[in-house]
C-alpha cells in the first residue's frame, strides 16, 4: 500500500499528544474507553484510522480533551478518514475508466447504436505506464462529491445527537451531576469543575473534594466572568466553565511580594507580613463573612472598604490595583486598621495563641474582652469528636470536628461565639497530636453559631467552608455549643450541601 498519507500522522500525533498528557497507559485507556489496547496503539502510531469518528471522541474524552480539542480531532479524523476513502474509491474509478476505455471508440468517443465498429483499436495495456501511488491519484469528481456529502452527513448526524454526547463532553450538564456542585461535595462532578477551573489557569487541586480552595476559585471565576456570585457551581457557572472568557493565571507570589515592596517603601517588611497573612500573597483570594460580604484579593479588602475605594471585586483581583488601593489607605491613616485582622489568613497551622493566661481563683463566664484561659484538667489521650482541649504548653483550645478532623479556636473572641464558658476543655499532653496522627489544625475563622426562621437547624458558620448545617440536637449537644450564641439571620449562604457537621 505504500507510505501512510500525511493525515494518518496528523491525526495520530493529535491522539498521542492527548495520552500523554492525560498520562494513561494503553491498558488503562482501553479499560475506560472499552477498546482494545492494540486498536489504541494502532491508532496512536497512525498505522490506521478507526472508521466511525465516536472511536476517536471516547478516546478523547477520556484523556480529558477540552471542547476546542474535540473539535479539532473531529477535523482531523474527517481529513484522515478522506485520505483513507480516496484509495478505496481510486479502485473503484480505476474499474469504471476500464470499463468506459473498452466501449469507446479509436477516436476516444462512444460506439453508435448500429454496432460495434467492424476494426476496433486494441484497449490500452493498462500495465503500460505505472500508476502514481493511490493517495496521490485525482478522485473521480462524483466519488469527490459522494465523498464530501458522506463527511457532511457524518457532521450532521453528530449535531444531531450533541444532547447524547453531553455526557462525555461537558459532564457538569448532564443528568449524572447534581444542579449545583457546592462546598463539602465530593466525587467526579467536583473533579471536573476543578478541571475546568485548572484549565483557565487556577491554581488548585484537582482531587474531587469540594473544599475552602475550590469555593474560593469559583467565587473568583464568577467574579471574572460577571456571574452571579455565589461560590456555587450552577447551570450559568457550569456553561461558562465550558466556555470560558477569562483567564485565572495571576500574578506568582515572588511578584506579588516585590511589588508590595516597591509600593510601600516606607514600611516593607511590614506590608509584606500582613499580605502574606491575609492571602499568603495570592491576588484571586476570597474570604466569605458570616453576614454574606466578602474580602478580596492580596490585602483582603473588605467589601465596606472597596466601596470607599470606588472599586470592585473584579478591580480588587488586580493585583496592582489592590496593592496600590491599600497604600491609598496606609496613606490617610499610616496604618492598617481598615483592613480585617489577621486570624482571617488561611493557614491551617496556628499563628500565634490568642487566650491569654487565667489569672488565680475558679473560673467563671468573664466579658469576652478578659477571658481567661480553660482551666485544667484531665482526659484520654486521643480526645473523640466533639472533645475541646489544650496543652500545658500552649493556650490556644482546640476541637476535635467531624471526622476526627481537628480545629482550632483562634482567640477567645470566636470561643465566645459557640460557648458560654470554659467547663468542658481538658488539658492533655503536648503529644496528643503525635500520638493521634495530627499534623494539622484548621482555623474556626469568625466561627459563629446561626439559625433561619422556619428552619429548626442550627448551622456553624467558618470562613473556610461558610455554613454548615449541625443535623440534630443530638449532634449540637456532642459539641457543648450553646444555644445561647445562636444567631437569628434571614438567609444563609453560601452552604455547604453535604458538609454536616456531626
Amino acid at each position: 500500500m505504500g507510505s501512510q498519507p500525511v493525515e494518518f500522522e496528523e491525526f495520530a500525533a493529535c491522539l498521542r499528544a492527548l495520552r500523554e498528557r492525560a498520562g494513561l497507559s494503553y491498558g488503562a485507556l482501553a479499560r475506560k474507553t472499552g477498546i482494545g489496547s492494540s486498536s489504541l496503539h494502532r491508532y496512536c502510531s497512525g498505522s490506521y484510522v478507526p472508521q466511525d469518528y465516536g472511536v476517536a471522541h471516547r478516546f478523547a474524552t477520556a484523556c480529558g480533551a477540552s471542547p476546542e480539542e474535540l473539535r479539532r480531532l473531529h477535523r482531523l479524523w474527517a481529513l484522515a478518514d478522506a485520505a483513507r476513502e480516496s484509495g478505496v474509491e481510486v479502485q473503484v474509478e480505476v474499474q469504471v475508466d476500464v470499463e468506459v476505455e473498452e466501449d469507446s471508440g479509436q477516436d476516444g468517443t462512444h460506439g453508435s447504436d448500429s454496432g460495434p465498429d467492424p476494426d476496433p483499436a486494441p484497449a490500452p495495456d493498462s500495465a503500460a505506464a505505472p500508476r502514481p501511488p493511490w493517495h496521490r491519484r485525482k478522485p473521480h469528481p462524483l466519488l469527490t462529491l459522494a465523498l464530501v456529502l458522506a463527511l457532511g452527513a457524518t457532521a450532521w448526524g453528530i449535531a444531531a445527537v450533541s444532547g447524547s454526547t453531553d455526557d462525555e463532553e461537558r459532564p457538569l450538564l448532564s443528568p449524572k451531576c447534581p444542579e449545583s456542585v457546592s462546598v463539602g461535595q465530593r466525587g467526579t462532578c467536583v473533579r471536573e469543575a476543578q478541571r475546568l477551573l485548572a484549565g483557565t489557569g487556577a491554581e488548585l487541586d484537582v482531587d474531587g473534594a469540594f473544599g475552602p480552595q475550590t469555593l474560593r476559585r469559583v467565587t473568583a471565576f464568577q467574579v471574572l466572568s460577571r456571574l452571579d456570585v455565589d461560590g456555587v457551581v450552577g447551570e450559568e457557572t457550569k456553561r461558562a466553565l465550558y466556555a470560558p472568557k477569562v483567564r485565572m493565571d495571576t500574578w506568582a507570589p515572588a511578584k506579588v511580594r516585590q511589588r508590595v515592596r516597591e509600593v510601600f517603601r516606607a514600611v516593607p517588611d511590614q506590608a509584606v507580613a500582613l499580605a502574606d497573612c491575609q492571602s499568603r500573597l495570592d491576588p484571586l483570594h476570597v474570604v466569605p463573612n458570616a453576614d454574606g460580604t466578602r474580602n478580596w484579593g492580596v490585602f483582603q479588602i473588605p467589601d465596606t472598604a472597596l466601596r470607599g475605594l470606588g472599586g470592585t471585586p473584579r478591580d480588587a483581583m488586580d493585583p496592582e490595583w489592590n496593592i496600590r488601593a491599600v497604600h491609598r489607605l496606609w496613606t490617610r491613616t499610616k496604618n492598617f486598621g481598615g483592613l480585617p485582622r489577621c486570624a482571617r489568613a488561611t493557614s491551617p497551622t496556628p499563628v500565634a495563641p490568642g487566650l491569654i493566661e487565667a489569672p488565680a481563683g475558679p473560673p467563671t463566664a468573664p466579658p469576652v474582652d478578659d477571658a481567661p484561659a480553660p482551666p485544667a484538667s484531665t482526659t484520654a489521650v486521643c480526645p473523640a469528636p466533639g472533645q475541646r482541649f489544650k496543652t500545658l504548653t500552649d493556650l490556644r483550645v482546640y476541637l476535635v470536628g467531624p471526622g476526627r478532623r481537628l480545629y482550632y479556636v483562634p482567640d477567645a473572641i470566636v470561643y465566645f461565639n459557640l460557648w458560654d464558658d470554659w467547663n468542658g476543655v481538658a488539658v492533655v499532653s503536648a503529644g496528643v497530636f503525635a500520638d493521634c496522627g495530627w499534623d494539622e489544625a484548621r482555623e474556626l475563622a469568625d466561627a459563629s453559631l446561626a439559625r433561619t426562621d422556619g428552619d429548626a437547624r442550627t448551622y456553624i458558620w467558618d470562613a473556610w467552608y461558610g455554613y454548615r448545617p449541625i443535623p440534630d440536637r443530638t449532634a449540637f449537644t456532642r459539641y457543648g455549643f450553646s444555644e445561647a450564641k445562636v444567631q437569628r439571620r434571614p438567609s444563609l449562604s453560601p452552604v455547604g450541601a453535604d458538609a454536616r457537621w456531626q
